[in-house]
């Protein structure tokens, strides 16, 4: 099984929906490689929050596996980490019809579904805001095309 890693980002922060970037790099090994393949892709969102952004980042880095992997998901946000590691969320509310301690629906169910579906078949570990070069890469490019977005509308 190929070992890949997963590093989400995105430029929207907060609970209000804007427009902004997602991101995320993959990084593997080829067979008989020494040196890393790397692929980053960073696309533009429209009306999304910090949560649902991180969650459509990962989604969309799941589209791109071609094959079950033994899959290191690297990301910044504590509501994604905890969805799957950390708290367990994801399996509390599957237990519980979706509904929150609260007694509530759950929000972003839709998402939730489309990463358990994508999520399939691998093997998954979640590791939570670990340093290392690709986040920091995405990000900065992001704000490069925010800042970009934002001078060419003046």
């Amino acid at each position: 099984m190929r070992a890949v890693s997963i590093y989400t980002a995105t430029s929207i922060k907060g609970r209000w929906e804007r427009d902004g970037y997602i991101g995320y790099t993959l990084e593997y090994y080829p067979p008989g490689k020494n040196m890393p393949e790397v692929r980053k892709h960073i696309e533009a969102v429209e009306h999304m929050n910090a949560n649902r952004a991180e969650m459509e980042a990962l989604i969309r880095a799941f589209s791109r596996m071609r094959e079950k992997c033994e899959l290191s998901i690297y990301t910044d946000s504590e509501y994604l980490f905890n969805g799957f590691a950390g708290r367990e969320d994801v399996a509390r509310w599957i237990k519980s019809g979706w509904i929150t301690t609260r007694g509530q629906p759950v929000k972003n169910k839709d998402k939730w579904m489309e990463l358990i579906k994508g999520k399939q078949g691998h093997l998954c570990s979640f590791y939570m805001k670990q340093p290392n070069k690709y986040t920091g890469e995405l990000i900065e490019e992001m704000e490069r095309k925010e800042e970009h977005e934002q001078k060419q509308s003046e």
